[in-house]
């Protein structure tokens, strides 16, 4: 796993886009995934402590309607995880 913690922001609190309102955790984890980088999704008002353990329960599932879709997700080669660069060539 990679160290340290993505925690998303600014969702799951409002359905203000176009697309399902669990659209961006479900994408979310499933990049995170892909590369091996640990996710805090704590419920909206929860504390989080980054030192402490990760909120990793998926809370959105039990209030949303489901998601049948295959995210896109980054795909690492050799050659990014050797060069020092991030997932966006920026390093």
């Amino acid at each position: 796993m990679v160290p340290g913690a993505l925690l998303p922001i600014h969702w799951g609190t409002f359905n203000l886009a176009t697309h399902a309102w669990a659209e961006p955790a479900e994408w979310t984890l499933a990049a995170a995934g892909a590369v091996g980088q640990g996710v805090a999704v704590p419920v909206p008002g929860e504390p989080f402590e980054p030192t402490g353990d990760f909120p990793t329960r998926p809370w959105w599932q039990d209030v949303s309607l489901p998601l049948n879709r295959k995210w896109p997700v980054p795909e690492l080669t050799p050659d990014a995880s050797r060069d020092g660069r991030d997932l966006v060539g920026e390093g």
